[in-house]
C-alpha cells in the first residue's frame, strides 16, 4: 500500500511532463491572439504544469503517505499481545505508538519515527492551511520539520501571500521507501519475537 505511492508519484510527474509538451505544441499551432500572446500562454502553461499541478500532486502524496503509515501502525498495534494502552485518535498518539513498537521490537528506528513526525506537521499544514506557513498553528514545528526533511522548503509563491511548503521532484520517494521498509521490519520483528498474537 505504501510502496504503490511511489508508482503513483512517478506516473503523475511523467504524465504532467507529457501534458506540458502537448500544451506548448498546441499553443504554437494556434493563430496568434492579440489579447493572449503566445508568451503569456506559454508562461501560463509553464506555471500550471511545472509549479501548480506538481505541487498539488506532491501535497496529495504527503497526505496519502502519512495516512497509509497511520493505517499500518493501527493494524500492528491491534496485533500486539500486550496493548500499548494508547488510543490512536490523533497523530501524537500514532507517533507514540510507533516509538513504543520500535522500543519493544528493538529495531532501532527512532530517526524514521522522527521523520514521520516531521512529515505529519507538513501534512497538517497542507490539509488545514493550504500549505501556507502564515496562520498555521505550529509555525516553529513546521519550520523544524521542513528543515529536517530533505527536498522540502518554505518559499514564497508568486500568487499567494507568504511562504508555502515546496516539495522538490523525487523528494518524497526516499521517505516512501523508508516508511514501507519500517512497517515491514516492525511486522516481522513483532512476529519473530512473539510480541504479536499468534506470533512465532
Amino acid at each position: 500500500m505504501i510502496e504503490d505511492l511511489e508508482g503513483f508519484l512517478d506516473f503523475s510527474e511523467s504524465n504532467m511532463e507529457r501534458q506540458y509538451r502537448r500544451k506548448l505544441q498546441a499553443i504554437q499551432r494556434e493563430p496568434e491572439d492579440k489579447d493572449f500572446p503566445r508568451e503569456y500562454l506559454e508562461s501560463d502553461a509553464e506555471h500550471r504544469f511545472k509549479v501548480s499541478l506538481p505541487l498539488r500532486v506532491r501535497y496529495g502524496a504527503v497526505i496519502a503517505l502519512t495516512t497509509s503509515v497511520e493505517w499500518s501502525v493501527n493494524f500492528l498495534v491491534k496485533q500486539l499481545k500486550e496493548p500499548t494502552g494508547v488510543k490512536l485518535h490523533n497523530y501524537k498518539e500514532i507517533v507514540h505508538a510507533m516509538r513504543e513498537l520500535d522500543k519493544r521490537t528493538k529495531i532501532g528506528k527512532t530517526e524514521v519515527v522522527s521523520d514521520y513526525e516531521a512529515l505529519v506537521y507538513v501534512r497538517n499544514c497542507i490539509a488545514h492551511n493550504a500549505g501556507l506557513e502564515e496562520h498555521y498553528r505550529h509555525p516553529d514545528k513546521l519550520r523544524d520539520a521542513v528543515k529536517r526533511l530533505t527536498g522540502f522548503t518554505l518559499a514564497r509563491h508568486p500568487f499567494l501571500k507568504g511562504n508555502h511548503i515546496c516539495i522538490e521532484k523525487g523528494a518524497l520517494n526516499p521517505y516512501i521507501r523508508q516508511f514501507s521498509e519500517f512497517i515491514v521490519e516492525l511486522y516481522k520483528a513483532m512476529y519473530h519475537q512473539g510480541l504479536a498474537r499468534n506470533g512465532a
